[in-house]
């Protein structure tokens, strides 16, 4: 893993996104010779990061007052197109994500629009300076089949929007799409992309994607 600081600042009230690449090729192993796959890495990884994560959204204690399903970590995963697959927390992350299989090409404007709609849903009522930054993280193998108009997209984050993308895999294609989102870093200070190439245990994976908020 690349060695790069936590994409947000210390002291900022957050509202952490998971974004999940379920593309065919996240079925692929995580490392040349490995019997695990990409898919699997992520999965294993999530208990820990759920745990944390939904414990660092500044708005879970209100969800759960509300009879929100406990809240917890806003998960949402992405291929052709996005689905929801909600709040995740310790007591029913793994029902929830049992639910979802790898397949379908990479698209990832899906899932930043559902997201954003999200975002907007619950705090769009409030002034920018009075909302919790949307922290998304980016879970990903593969170069977007849309990554330029992710890369118009990310040139309008700023003050409470910032974007961190969790490479994995490994090989040429991987290489190429670490390229590729760095492309976009290059002019962005509230995006960063991380290299978890050829990682296959999940417990460095999930230090590693937690390190990135810091």
């Amino acid at each position: 893993m690349s060695n790069v600081s936590p994409v947000v600042p210390v002291g900022i009230e957050i509202e952490p996104v998971l974004l999940v690449d379920k593309s065919g090729s996240m079925n692929y192993a995580a490392a040349h010779g490995a019997n695990v796959s990409r898919w699997g890495v992520v999965t294993e990884a999530l208990g820990t990061i759920v745990a944390s994560l939904g414990a660092a959204d500044s708005q879970a204690e209100a969800e759960a007052s509300a009879g929100k399903d406990a809240g917890g970590l806003m998960t949402v995963v992405f291929s052709d197109t996005a689905e929801e697959v909600g709040d995740l927390n310790p007591a029913n992350w793994r029902e929830k994500w049992s639910k979802f299989r790898p397949g379908g090409g990479t698209r990832i404007m899906p899932g930043w629009k559902l997201v954003v709609d999200d975002y907007l849903e619950e705090f769009g009522d409030k002034a920018e300076e009075d909302r919790p930054a949307l922290v998304l993280l980016v879970v990903t193998d593969g170069e977007a089949e849309d990554m330029a108009q992710f890369e118009a997209e990310c040139a309008k984050a700023h003050g409470h929007t910032y974007v961190a993308v969790a490479v994995v895999g490994y090989g040429a294609e991987h290489d190429n799409t670490v390229a590729a989102y760095q492309k976009i870093t290059a002019n962005n200070n509230h995006v960063q992309v991380y290299n978890f190439g050829s990682t296959t245990d999940p417990n460095q994976f999930a230090e590693g994607l937690l390190a990135l908020i810091g």
